[in-house]
């Protein structure tokens, strides 16, 4: 007998026993994988690009933007997930040629986090993640920008409804020497136990240890900064009215110079409950500037990580720092999918010697005699968002900024300035 056919024929036996299924490897490693992600594309044009000095072919620019996430969620059991969110940005025609590669890839989020560590309401999350606290007017991971911003570094938090608290430590830069680091660390406190309304305080902590802050006392030199930002903030409606409000210090030294700032915002809005929901919404905000740039008291707020683009108007000529900024706006959604706004802004200096700076936080302009008074200008923004199904949505519009006496008795650029953008997401 041919041993070899009959081994064949035993093992096509459709009776013979199967051999045990084999588990893939990841699913013996994690309990449910979620895939996710985002595309996004925008488009932007400027004229005057900006309000400092520049030849007159770049009066102005456009930018066509692309940004690409991609969300994985690894539940490596009931209380323990672990996120990855890898990104490629790029500005289109920003590489040298076609055949550039150029590194846009970069590891946005990643990190894990542990939930009932030890009791219920305690969780921890450890890696590089984005951080946001109430209205992000100090906290923010700036979304718009096509970047965004992420730390590195823990968070512990603690929620046994109806209270919440967040403790964080992060490093923004982990220089050549331990004297080179720079950290920024917060506590966070939120109760919402009052119906519809939310009650925060908290205190976020900087060290700059960078050798790149400027000193009042000795102007030549460069030094450290190191300061605390203590604040307060509540949030509520009723009624149709919704109202905010929030104030915040700023103390700690430059150097051998003190600092000594404050900065608060406040919100009221009305909302008529007919077709279209129209509301209708007042702001203002005041961030201190300094009146004497050498008197060894640094007095301009400096709001930390704020979301700039988003409350001193879309063009970005303004900042919360050394200004006050009073606002207007109105909101209607003549179509579930659609909601158009319109902002007025009346953007002022709070100290004519202090600079007039950007949302970004870097200075614009300075009049040191202050003989060109505090009138920035004032800026209308019209926009609208558009929601195409479920996945995708759009939204466009335009600013304008009416150049003041402030811009106009400075050197420099002193017109008008229009800005456009539409933006597409897709959402998968």
């Amino acid at each position: 007998m041919n041993w070899m056919l009959l081994a064949a024929s035993l093992a096509q036996d459709p009776a013979a026993p199967a051999p045990p299924p084999q588990e893939p490897v990841l699913k013996t490693l994690v309990k449910q994988v979620t895939l996710g992600g985002q595309a996004r594309f925008r488009a932007e044009y400027r004229d005057l690009l900006a309000y400092t000095d520049l030849p007159a072919s770049r009066e102005d620019d456009d930018l066509y933007l692309s940004r690409l996430r991609l969300n994985f969620t690894f539940s490596v059991g009931d209380d323990i997930d672990v996120f990855i969110q890898p990104q490629d940005q790029r500005i289109f025609g920003d590489e040298a040629s076609v055949l550039s590669d150029e590194t846009n890839l970069d590891l946005h989020q990643g990190y894990a986090e542990i939930r009932r560590l030890g009791i219920d309401e305690l969780s921890v999350r450890i890696g590089r993640m984005e951080l946001s606290y109430g209205d992000q007017r100090l906290v923010s991971p700036l979304d718009w920008s096509n970047i965004a911003r992420a730390w590195d570094g823990v968070k512990v938090r603690y929620a046994p409804a109806p209270v919440r608290i967040e403790a964080f430590a992060t490093v923004i830069r982990e220089g050549a020497a331990a004297e080179d680091d720079q950290d920024f660390y917060g506590l966070y406190f939120s109760f919402t136990g009052v119906k519809d309304h939310e009650f925060d305080l908290y205190v976020f902590g900087r060290e700059l240890n960078d050798n790149l802050q400027p000193s009042e006392t000795v102007p030549a030199a460069v030094n450290d900064r190191r300061d605390w930002t203590p604040g307060a903030r509540f949030k509520g409606k009723t009624a149709g009215f919704d109202y905010t409000g929030e104030g915040m210090l700023q103390r700690g030294t430059v150097g051998e110079d003190d600092v000594k700032a404050w900065a608060a915002a406040a919100t009221l809005g009305y909302t008529l409950d007919i077709d279209g929901k129209p509301r209708l919404g007042f702001e203002v905000t005041h961030a201190s500037g300094d009146p004497d740039p050498a008197d060894g008291e640094i007095e301009t707020f400096d709001p930390l990580f704020p979301f700039g683009h988003f409350y001193q108007g879309f063009a970005d000529v303004f900042a919360f720092k050394n200004g006050r900024d009073v606002v207007v706006n109105l909101r209607v959604s003549p179509l579930d999918a659609l909601t158009v706004q319109v902002d007025v802004h009346a953007f002022r200096l709070d100290e004519k010697v202090d600079a007039w700076y950007n949302f970004a936080g870097a200075p614009i302009r300075r009049d040191a005699t202050g003989s060109a008074g505090d009138e920035i200008g004032n800026e209308l923004d019209l926009h609208a968002r558009l929601a195409v199904g479920k996945h995708v949505k759009f939204w466009g519009g335009w600013s304008r900024v009416f150049a003041g006496d402030y811009v106009e008795d400075t050197p420099g650029p002193h017109g008008d300035m229009d800005w456009f953008f539409l933006q597409m997401t897709v959402d998968f």
